[in-house]
């Protein structure tokens, strides 16, 4: 489920209907969003980042296996915490019945072999791991900044729910996709959304592209919606292996992979 890479051109990326680019919109007026800790954006950005790295590399396993074709019937994907390692269940579809399909288990950021599924059947928590995803789609907001939006879906360590993201997609190398982010919390049985967070106000799509001979050092935002920086922040620093330096109101904040540190408060 990488942002600038093959898992955004097929499938397994949710599409988002309607006049939804940045081009075709202004932003919305800002909405605060629910505050988190600190230990708690550390901890989820990470954990979206190490389904990313699954999902990727697991994905280039699955297409390796076929040929380059998307088998046929393939529905999406979940990612499942197993032990220290993540297990990326492939889902396909059959009529209104979503099924395991294949898996693949991620150690250390490698994906092992492509195994069929044995028996196709869901667990509970797999269906509603899969239903709060597919919730979180249904109910996205105004704010829609790429035409396809990648997903991750955790556990919440503060309740019985589901924390969701929509994740902007991208297929160039050289944007990086701050914002059109969401965070959703979904019920436990993953059909009811009881918050959403639109985590920017704007999609503010960021150029890696520098002059000859240059080489890019941080990335700098503005944050408009929430005291400090989010878990998306996190995240893109972990991906891009950048600094993000993130201004909310007078503070500016450094997010430097998985540590953030007041710069000026």
């Amino acid at each position: 489920m990488r942002f600038a890479g093959l898992v955004t051109t097929f499938v397994l990326a949710i599409s988002t209907a309607g006049p939804s680019l940045a081009q075709k919109q202004r932003a919305p007026d800002p909405v605060p969003i629910t505050e988190w800790s600190r230990d708690k954006i550390v901890a989820m950005g990470q954990e979206i980042h190490r389904q990313d790295v699954a999902a990727w590399v697991a994905t280039d396993a699955l297409m390796e296996k076929f040929r380059g074709t998307p088998p046929q019937g393939l529905a999406g994907w979940i990612v499942i915490p197993d032990g220290r390692d993540q297990k990326v269940r492939f889902l396909k579809a059959e009529g209104n019945v979503v099924t395991a399909g294949w898996d693949v288990v991620v150690r250390n950021g490698r994906a092992g072999d492509v195994v069929d599924a044995t028996g196709g059947v869901l667990s509970d928590q797999e269906q509603a791991r899969f239903r709060a995803r597919m919730t979180a789609a249904s109910n996205i907001g105004r704010l829609r900044c790429s035409a396809n939006m990648n997903a991750v879906v955790a556990d919440d360590p503060d309740s019985d729910g589901w924390l969701v993201w929509l994740l902007t997609s991208t297929t160039d190398a050289n944007i990086v996709p701050m914002g059109g982010h969401y965070r959703f919390l979904i019920s436990a049985d993953g059909t009811t959304v009881q918050q959403r967070d639109m985590l920017s106000n704007s999609c503010l799509p960021m150029s890696r592209t520098v002059p000859q001979g240059g080489q890019i050092a941080a990335l700098n935002v503005s944050q408009i919606v929430s005291d400090g920086p989010v878990e998306t922040h996190v995240f893109l620093s972990l991906q891009q292996r950048l600094p993000i330096y993130v201004i909310a109101d007078d503070k500016l904040f450094e997010v430097n992979g998985a540590r953030i540190r007041d710069v000026r408060r």
